[in-house]
């Protein structure tokens, strides 16, 4: 019991530590006129922004460097980017796909979609992974389950900045970012959350869809012989009955979601294969959980943060998200108490 508490408490002391360093840091932000500060930031420069410098761009919105602190006390790099104005502003917490890189880049992007957000009024913080845990498909865990919590600390820093809405937070993830994002939507209360292309929400039902010829990333095989490795169990044993291999996923978790779910996907996409998507549709549905789709014919993996070149399905991709997150930051406003009813 002792160390039960005594480990709960340092999570509460660190979480504690991240915060009041971000508001020591939004807190000191000068004052901006239109016009003056850094050059408008150019999304083609792979380059660290400035630590503590705040960057001005064309659409009037400014943004900066801020780090957090997760378990562990490890500094993970992210990116706070907010309207003109004094808000209250929602927030679209991001995360992006692939492996560790400095959490900065869709923060300070001036294309979709979190161009389209910042217009729509809201903030976007974009975060990282931490740097020294295995990758998916790298040796190692498939998802750490510190990624996610790493997260959900990401989600409690940002709704204590100055200037944030704490009660209109949306997350959005693309490729592992939205495995990570699905897990997260068991465990934390958010407005809701969009999965771009989830690639291995069950590596058990991934497999089934190998088996039957469908087209799937060679990644993934190498991620379903992972499982395999730490389980001890063919895949297809596995898939029969998790539970008695303690396997889990966000498919194992449907029942347990908190927030609206939207996934944008494309039907050509090998690294998320339709299949898998139509049973964690089903599985929500069941459930009782709220969840929407947008599935275009065209859409490789990474189409709705526009890599190499947006396509037209880029901008339908968050001009959905936009509609879907609003619709959700809209309720949370409705079911506010008014002044005279608190």
């Amino acid at each position: 019991m002792s160390l039960q508490l005594y480990r709960s408490r340092s999570h509460v002391l660190i979480i504690a530590i991240g915060l009041v360093c971000a508001h020591a840091v939004w807190a000191a932000e000068p004052k901006q006129r239109k016009g003056a500060g850094s050059k408008p930031a150019n999304t083609a420069e792979a380059s660290k922004p400035a630590a503590g410098g705040v960057e001005q761009f064309p659409d009037g919105s400014t943004g900066r460097v801020m780090d957090f602190v997760s378990t562990g006390t490890v500094a993970i790099g992210a990116y706070l980017r907010k309207p003109a104005g004094a808000g209250p502003f929602p927030v679209v917490v991001m995360l992006h796909g692939g492996g560790p890189s400095n959490g900065y880049g869709l923060g300070r992007s001036t294309h979709s979609p979190t161009a389209e957000f910042v217009a729509a009024g809201w903030a976007v913080y974009s975060i990282d992974f931490r740097h020294e845990t295995p990758r998916a498909g790298a040796t190692g865990p498939v998802l750490d389950p510190i990624e996610w919590e790493d997260t959900i600390t990401a989600v409690n820093t940002v709704r204590a900045v100055p200037g944030i809405d704490p009660k209109r937070v949306a997350l959005l993830g693309g490729s592992h970012g939205a495995n990570v994002v699905s897990r997260v939507a068991s465990r934390v209360d958010a407005s809701c959350c969009v999965l771009c292309a989830p690639a291995a929400l069950d590596l058990t039902e991934v497999a089934k869809v190998k088996e039957s010829g469908g087209q799937v990333y060679g990644n993934l095989v190498k991620m379903i012989h992972d499982v395999e490795v730490k389980y001890g169990a063919k895949i297809d044993e596995i898939g029969k009955d998790p539970s008695r291999y303690g396997f889990t996923s966000a498919i194992t978790e449907a029942d347990k979601v908190r927030s609206p779910i939207l996934i944008i996907n494309g039907r050509n996409d090998p690294a998320s294969p339709i299949p898998v998507i139509d049973v964690y549709v089903n599985k929500l549905r069941a459930a009782g959980k709220e969840v929407e789709t947008y599935l275009p014919d065209n859409g490789p993996h990474g189409f709705y943060f526009g890599p190499p070149h947006e396509i037209p399905e880029t901008k339908v991709a968050a001009q959905r998200a936009v509609e879907f997150i609003g619709k959700h930051f809209g309720k949370e406003t409705e079911s506010r108490p008014t002044t005279q009813e608190k």
